[in-house]
């Protein structure tokens, strides 16, 4: 299932057909705890750092470590050179992303159609989690991570977090002036989302035999 799921991802676009993408499958459970370690390391100085600038934090659990596949997206930054000169010069960046992310998409679909649960872990290319997944599994230069999947059958149905509705983001032949957001919405998107200093405590716990975050892989901080 894991190679099927990986024979689809390496369909993805990608810019020049550059194809950026190598995947780190890890199944021995020693390493995945500790990716899970550093991933909750990490997120110590995010709490930090919100709770200085905002008064709050989101944060969420290291719930993953138990799903029995990470694999781990890699792009290899060298490809940029299969890009046409002027775009080289003006967002080769950009495409370099946008080839990994369409490769990271496929895994999450081709995973649910395939009956099992994926989980979306962008701190993996955090400058500390990087660096220390980079060593644990020996990814050499110049190679970077992009993103870490955990994969495995879910323990119940997901809930879907909120989205806005089909016609808010539909613009029929212009821009519709009506449903552009103001500043003040889009503050209050990060207002509504923060959990409360108390979850947030609890999140960024260590994983140990006296707590289970693992409920839910796709799990909220409310959840914690």
């Amino acid at each position: 299932m894991i190679r099927t799921i990986l024979d689809c991802a390496r369909w993805a676009p990608s810019g020049g057909n550059g194809q950026p993408w190598e995947f780190v499958v890890v199944r021995e459970q020693s390493v995945r705890y500790k990716i899970a370690d550093c991933y909750m390391k990490q997120m110590e100085q995010k709490r930090e750092m919100d709770l200085a600038v905002r008064g709050t934090a989101k944060m969420t659990g290291d719930g993953f470590r138990h799903a029995p596949v990470h694999i781990v997206v890699l792009g290899d930054p060298r490809v940029k050179e299969a890009y046409p000169i002027r775009t080289k010069l003006e967002k080769a960046e950009s495409h370099f992303i946008t080839g990994l992310a369409n490769a990271t998409l496929l895994i999450h679909l081709a995973a649910t159609s395939l009956g099992l649960a994926s989980q979306y872990v962008s701190d993996a290319n955090s400058p500390y989690m990087e660096t220390m997944l980079k060593v644990l599994l020996k990814i050499p230069e110049p190679l970077r991570i992009y993103h870490l999947i955990p994969i495995g059958y879910g323990k119940g149905n997901v809930v879907a977090p909120p989205r806005r509705s089909l016609e808010e983001v539909i613009h029929h032949e212009i821009y519709d002036m009506n449903k552009f957001r103001s500043d003040d919405q889009l503050a209050g998107l990060s207002r509504h989302a923060r959990c409360k200093e108390p979850m947030v405590e609890r999140a960024v716990r260590k994983a140990n035999h006296e707590i289970d975050s693992v409920a839910d892989p796709n799990a909220t901080c409310a959840g914690y």
